[in-house]
């Protein structure tokens, strides 16, 4: 597999990549905070690739999708002979070996078993479910959170004391719709992928279209561009243009919905009324023209307008 990559120029993201990179031979656990989206798993990776051991496997666990009765044994691992029918086999700690461990959605383990992963921090030892002595745990620890794990605590989803060991370090990702200067870059990046995946050529991508890409407001970040570029990449055309995209990415509801919180102008709430149209009548421009009273030719305009 190709070593990954850093795609963008964003001094936040780059400085948080480059303390990720001096820290990344160490075995301290490290925080990668961020919204869904903003490259939190991409990041881990390339701090178990930028490591000691980046040769060691890599396992990303998330706790969302492990049922309760399960969440021991997937961690720590089973003895055989634990209980009739039971097959041995190791958990993820001791998968691992030395090498990185990333958890995700810490906040759905129950606290108790918030407290049993504490004392493998702690004591950096654990053991099977049906005993058999103490395995070490050797395992980088990284932890990734949507939200800041400080409202988790406050919810009561979060230990404290689980949240003070692992924040040795941490690592905040911005969104997309901050890094608006990378929108460009990424925007290649993920359509060359697309394209290498699909077998096509890679397109031009037109100025309309990358004015239109750096305005979105982007909910769904990284994953959300690659999926639109991904869907330009399917067209398989010469020129990828701001018409190609689909009558979803122009629809923009927040800004009426929230306008007197966000104290928006009256010229964001006619953008978003008006492109909130466009997607009513599935992007449609002649039908969207007769409905908001404008012609055809004032609809684009305004459109091309205010993607630059």
């Amino acid at each position: 597999m190709s070593p990954l990559t850093l795609v963008g120029k964003d001094p936040v993201l780059r400085s948080a990549a480059a303390l990720a990179r001096r820290l990344a031979a160490s075995r301290s656990p490290i925080l990668l905070v961020g919204a869904t989206g903003t490259g939190k798993s991409h990041l881990a990776r390339l701090i178990h690739q930028w490591g000691s051991h980046p040769a060691a496997p890599f396992v990303e666990w998330n706790a969302a999708g492990v049922p309760e009765a399960l969440m021991e044994a997937e961690l720590f691992g089973v003895r055989h002979g634990a209980a009739t029918g039971v097959e041995e086999r190791p958990g993820v700690f001791e998968a691992v070996g030395r090498g990185t461990l990333c958890l995700t959605g810490l906040e759905h383990l129950h606290i108790p078993q918030q407290a049993a992963l504490l004392r493998i921090v702690d004591h950096q030892a654990f053991e099977r479910i049906g005993g058999g002595g103490h395995l070490r745990a050797e395992a980088r620890m990284l932890a990734t959170f949507q939200e800041p794990p400080e409202a988790l605590i406050r919810r009561g989803l979060l230990r404290d004391d689980l949240l003070y060991r692992l924040d040795v370090v941490r690592l905040e990702l911005p969104t997309l719709a901050q890094r608006r200067s990378d929108v460009a870059l990424l925007a290649i990046h993920f359509l060359k992928l697309a394209c290498r995946k699909h077998r096509n050529s890679v397109p031009e991508m037109s100025q309309d279209l990358i004015h239109a890409l750096e305005k979105h407001h982007w909910p769904g970040n990284l994953w959300e561009l690659s999926q639109r570029m991904e869907a330009l990449a399917l067209l398989d055309a010469a020129v990828v243009t701001a018409e190609m995209l689909p009558a979803s990415f122009w629809a923009d509801p927040a800004p009426v919905e929230d306008a007197l919180s966000r104290r928006l102008t009256l010229a964001e709430l006619k953008d978003g009324y008006i492109r909130a149209v466009l997607a009513r009548v599935g992007g449609n421009r002649s039908r969207a023209a007769r409905w908001l009273g404008l012609s055809r030719k004032a609809l684009w305009a305004h459109l091309r307008r205010t993607s630059n």
